[in-house]
């Protein structure tokens, strides 16, 4: 199974929640992360954790994007590959976008995320056209104020796209996110029945029910 975590803005809290997830499912079933952000977040993340005892969590690097679509093309329903995509639109992206079980696109209630998510609607509607099928992916409402409740434009330019399914989960900015990934551990692992981590249960659980994990 492919899981990518895409969106062709940088900053939207990609790595972060592509690390979260990784930790959780790497107890469940064989996981494998690709690093596709030039930042490399994940490997420095997974060196810390390492650097503290803790079990690193397995991590490719893919040199271009036809040995990403050979990769994929091996892909098994018994393991997990989640991708890391960078921040910008690239023919590894689109290989990962095309060649993924499931998408999840991150965007908080900021204007730039919105007009962000724009484009990357454009990018889907280009791929769609190309592979003669409607290619959606699953927005995860990502760093939302806590105090926040009325989602407005956002969930009215999301429902009104072919190409974006609203998830129910939601993150909001919580302080254990930042921390956590400085100590090279998941939320879960920082702070278990944090709000935080209750969040990100929610999270996994819809995961496994879009994947049918069981």
């Amino acid at each position: 199974m492919i899981l990518t975590i895409s969106h062709q803005k940088g900053g939207v809290g990609k790595s972060t929640i592509a690390w979260n997830i990784a930790v959780h499912f790497s107890k469940l079933l064989p996981t494998t992360i690709i690093d596709l952000d030039t930042q490399q977040s994940l490997t420095q993340t997974n060196q810390i954790r390492e650097s503290v005892g803790l079990e690193p969590l397995k991590i490719m690097q893919i040199s271009n994007a036809g040995e990403l679509a050979q990769y994929i093309e091996k892909d098994s329903q018994e393991r997990l590959t989640i991708i890391d995509s960078g921040g910008f639109d690239s023919a590894f992206n689109r290989v990962a976008i095309v060649g993924s079980d499931m998408l999840i696109t991150p965007v908080s209630d900021k204007p730039f995320d919105l007009m962000g998510l724009q484009k990357y609607e454009e990018i889907l509607k280009s791929l769609s056209a190309i592979q003669k099928e409607t290619i959606k992916t699953n927005i995860l409402f990502n760093n939302l104020n806590p105090a926040m409740k009325n989602f407005g434009d956002l969930i009215e330019f999301i429902c009104s796209s072919e190409h974006f399914e609203l998830m129910t989960s939601v993150l909001r900015q919580r302080v254990d996110i930042s921390n956590s990934i400085g100590v090279g551990k998941s939320v879960k692992e920082f702070r278990i029945f944090s709000k935080a981590d209750r969040e990100f249960d929610k999270l996994f659980e819809e995961i496994k029910l879009k994947l049918d994990i069981v």
